[in-house]
């Protein structure tokens, strides 16, 4: 739905705004699991065909931090050009209301906080893996496979996930 493939060979990736952040913020080695992991894509680090899900509620998390960093004083680039012929914008619409509205009240799902909620919906709809920093998602990692980047904070551990 809303643009994304739906065939078993595609490896699907829901970015919540935690993992999107910190494409922009490396350490102080220059390094983040988020950027490490996006540019794996196009490395072909990733084998196969991929897409990236982006929730529209991400967009604007995303420039609402980026204005907080700018207040802070600290530099981030604002413009962000990840939408490729490989990803979407996902909508938060009618339509994906009533695909989820059983997972509500589901154990995991139901104690999800704001817009986490919606994240990993679209993560169990779409059959996709949530890419992620923030440690609520385990709550409901029975139900979805969660990409916990915390644990590729020094070096791309993420990628024991796809070997063959």
């Amino acid at each position: 739905m809303h643009g994304v493939p739906n065939d078993a060979a595609t490896k699907k990736f829901v970015w919540d705004t935690s993992a999107l952040l910190n494409i922009k913020e490396p350490n102080g080695q220059g390094y983040s699991p988020g950027h490490s992991f996006y540019k794996d894509f196009s490395d072909g680090w990733l084998s196969g065909p991929y897409f990236n899900i982006y929730p529209a509620i991400a967009v604007f998390e995303l420039q609402a931090s980026v204005s907080r960093a700018h207040r802070e004083g600290r530099k981030m680039l604002r413009d962000f050009y990840i939408v490729s012929e490989n990803s979407v914008v996902y909508p938060i619409d009618q339509e994906l209301i009533s695909r989820c509205a059983d997972l509500f009240d589901k154990p995991g799902f139901s104690s999800l906080r704001g817009g986490d909620l919606i994240f990993a919906c679209i993560a169990r709809i779409e059959d996709a893996y949530l890419v992620t920093l923030d440690k609520g998602f385990s709550l409901v990692a029975d139900h979805i496979r969660v990409i916990d980047l915390n644990e590729s904070r020094d070096s791309a551990k993420y990628r024991n996930l796809f070997r063959d």
